[in-house]
């Protein structure tokens, strides 16, 4: 990693990025959200009107016992700074029951966590710190590699992020928080309490408390004053409606379809506690960047790493359309086609990966078929959503904003006129408004001459409703031709386009 780069995408898995990009010593903050052994498939969320249609995996957290994990454990055996991390191990073993390589198995999960926790260790500056986000699944077991990584000594808090909402539990109380250890690198750490300090109307605290006592000590007429002219320093629980870290579901101005999104006022915490303007935050396991987003806006360097290829272009995305955002440009991102030569070569090596990062970089979503496998949807690889400017009342010229979407389908080779015609037909039986044939430019010709000449109409002028969309084009800098990706606020006049946006800008 160029330290003097503001900004930096990484895609692959955080161990090699770690090992061949990120010097020693060489990051103030490290924020992991990973997976956490939940033996589950995570999703891209997508609600289309045919319910059979299944969507695609995000991720997969599900793990299990390999040859690698084994020569790991035994070279950890014979290393004697290692022998806490292989006792660990052999613990998680005896919960795993008879391991193969298809069970489930907790301490393959728990190998391939301290394998990247070791690399942590390694980077983070001796006045960093570092916080693992993680829930009762395996909570208990991290806790103890971070131990033998960290230093028991290093310890410094257990945050709880406790939330509310539905649940169906009938044998046990609902499980609503998550877990979030923090650790410092070593005794010379960086702490800014000051910085994340709640103001006085927001404690809520009430007459009758002062002059009581209790677990946390009294509250005195001088204590009242001291929280009325600074505030106070967080306790160790976070709640959603205390400290406004409601799940991003119930945030629609932040709410991705993500699964496992963070909120942004979470992770504004931990950066202004933990750094400062100027240092550098590394998300190991970056997701949809909510990490990356919070150090953008708190001016921080970041550096995000993920192994998906989508995600690493919606993380880049996200970071160039947001409005909290500084300098939207100079995104260095590592690691993923960065010409055409490169994008073919993605497709040839891997389409289905090759689907998802152009679906990312294009700001398409909620795939419906799983990764690597057909699904019954005939080859539709993503939607983008956005809203069509209707005219309400043409002598006040208001219109209002309908919520709609297009379909994508990604070609990484040859386009036949078969599938133009079942892209024309999936946009008729899905509800689509739109759909975007993605290929290469020598494939355009073939859609081009297929297509529908249907358009659908908009205040700002005419759509295809069917239109291809190249590799070349995207590398241009050119943007699919679809009327407004965000909703509009405000009154808009006949003829009239979002702020900031004209027709066929798709703000990706």
């Amino acid at each position: 990693m160029n330290e003097g780069k503001r900004r930096q995408l990484f895609c692959g898995d955080c161990l090699t990025i770690m090992r061949e990009h990120i010097a020693d010593s060489s990051i103030d903050l490290i924020y992991l959200d990973p997976p956490f052994n939940s033996n589950s498939t995570y999703n891209l969320p997508f609600r289309p009107k045919d319910k059979s249609v299944r969507p695609a995996a995000a991720f997969i957290d599900r793990w299990s016992w390999t040859d690698d994990n084994a020569k790991v454990l035994r070279a950890w055996s014979n290393a004697p700074e290692r022998r806490t991390l292989t006792q660990i191990i052999e613990v998680a073993k005896t919960q795993d029951g008879k391991i193969t390589n298809t069970s489930p198995s907790l301490a393959a999960y728990l190998v391939n966590m301290a394998e990247r926790l070791l690399e942590m260790k390694r980077v983070i500056r001796p006045t960093g710190s570092i916080y693992l986000h993680c829930d009762p699944t395996a909570s208990h077991y991290l806790k103890l590699l971070m131990d033998a990584i960290f230093g028991k000594v290093n310890f410094r808090n257990e945050i709880v992020w406790c939330y509310t909402g539905p649940t169906n539990s009938k044998s046990w109380f609902a499980r609503k928080h998550q877990t979030i250890f923090f650790y410092a690198a070593s005794k010379a750490v960086k702490f800014y309490p000051d910085a994340v300090r709640i103001p006085y109307k927001n404690l809520n605290i009430q007459h009758q408390e002062v002059g009581g006592s209790g677990i946390g000590g009294s509250l005195t007429p001088d204590n009242l004053t001291k929280y009325t002219e600074r505030g106070k320093i967080p306790e160790d629980h976070w709640h959603e409606s205390y400290d406004k870290m409601s799940p991003v579901g119930r945030k629609k101005n932040e709410y991705l379809g993500y699964p496992t999104q963070k909120p942004l006022a979470l992770l504004k915490r931990i950066i202004l506690a933990s750094s400062k303007k100027g240092d550098i935050v590394l998300d190991p396991f970056c997701g949809c960047g909510t990490a990356a987003e919070a150090a953008e806006i708190l001016g921080r360097r970041w550096a995000g790493i993920d192994i998906s290829p989508f995600s690493v272009g919606l993380v880049r995305n996200r970071l160039i359309a947001g409005k909290n955002t500084a300098d939207k440009a100079n995104i260095d991102v590592s690691e993923i086609p960065y010409d055409v030569n490169s994008a073919r070569a993605l497709a040839k090596q891997n389409r289905f990966t090759f689907e998802k990062w152009i679906c990312g970089e294009i700001g398409a979503s909620g795939m419906f078929h799983p990764a690597g496998r057909r699904g019954a949807d005939g080859g539709i690889d993503g939607v983008i959503e956005f809203y069509s400017l209707n005219k309400l009342n043409d002598a006040q010229k208001k219109v209002s904003a309908e919520s709609v979407f297009a379909i994508v389908q990604i070609k990484s080779g040859k386009v036949t006129p078969n599938d133009v015609k079942a892209l024309y037909a999936d946009v008729k039986k899905y509800g689509a408004t739109a759909g975007v044939m993605v290929s290469f430019a020598d494939q355009k010709k073939t859609v081009e001459n297929q297509r529908s000449i249907e358009t659908f109409d908009d205040c700002t002028g005419p759509y295809p409703v069917i239109q291809s969309f190249t590799i070349e084009d995207f590398f241009a800098g050119k943007k699919i031709n679809l009327p407004n990706i965000k909703k509009p606020t405000g009154d808009l006049t006949r003829g009239g386009s979002a702020p900031n946006q004209s027709k066929g800008d798709t703000l990706l």
